[in-house]
């Protein structure tokens, strides 16, 4: 049986900088990682984790802390992972990114997996200059379909996903936003058919896929994965 590369999950926790609350949750908070180039743009971080409350942003914490470090301020971003709230998921993570926009007026929205779900629903109510999307879920009625980890789509929704248009980006309407989508080819969390049927719809001059044939889920946000140097170029053309 093929298993997934899951040593990042291994990595010390990187501390931030500072948190700030949004809400009266545990779970409504940004952790900034500051970095020496206050002129580039903020990198707005958003955790998957196929929206179960198991899975917080601290995974993302060591990739926060390179990116940092890289030059990137970085506003990592925990929201509420109600099983059959996605309203409340979604307007958590709206909410997050305006906070944030009070102090940065340039954003760039960086997801992985669901939470580059929640980036490319999250882009058509926020301002963002770009988005980067690792391996995201870019189609719920697929994934309900295929059953993706058991159920997830159904435990997210809390509902068909064919009543929720509005939370699929698949059927979403095309953004002007700068979109870059990375996906590898070994991914056995989500498909790779996800990214590549996504960006072969909404096929424009403002979206962009890297495919990386030797890569899976998690490499992605591996900050020891060649896949590191890849984000960084993408985040260095878009600044």
């Amino acid at each position: 049986m093929e298993v997934e590369d899951r040593s990042v999950f291994e990595l010390p926790y990187a501390e931030p900088d500072k948190s700030f609350s949004f809400g009266k949750s545990d779970d409504q908070v940004i952790d900034f990682y500051y970095s020496a180039k206050p002129d580039n743009p903020t990198i707005v971080l958003i955790h998957g984790g196929y929206w179960r409350p198991e899975y917080d942003r601290k995974h993302l914490a060591p990739l926060a802390k390179a990116l940092s470090t890289a030059g990137w301020s970085v506003a990592l971003i925990e929201y509420r992972r109600i099983i059959g709230n996605p309203d409340a998921m979604i307007s958590d993570v709206i909410s997050a990114i305006e906070e944030v926009s009070e102090k940065y007026s340039k954003l760039i929205l960086i997801g992985h997996s669901a939470g580059g779900h929640l980036a490319l629903v999250a882009s058509h109510k926020v301002n963002a200059s770009a988005i980067i999307a690792l391996a995201p879920l870019t189609n719920l009625l697929a994934a309900e379909e295929l059953d993706l980890d058991e159920g997830a789509v159904s435990d997210f929704l809390g509902a068909p996903a064919a009543l929720r248009p509005d939370l699929d980006p698949t059927r979403l309407p095309e953004t002007s936003i700068p979109t870059t989508v990375i996906h590898g080819a070994l991914d056995l969390r989500v498909p790779i058919n996800f990214s590549r049927d996504y960006v072969s719809q909404k096929a424009g001059p403002d979206i962009q896929f890297l495919e990386f044939e030797n890569l899976g889920h998690f490499e992605l946000i591996d900050p020891r994965s060649e896949i590191f140097d890849e984000i960084s170029r993408v985040l260095t053309s878009l600044s």
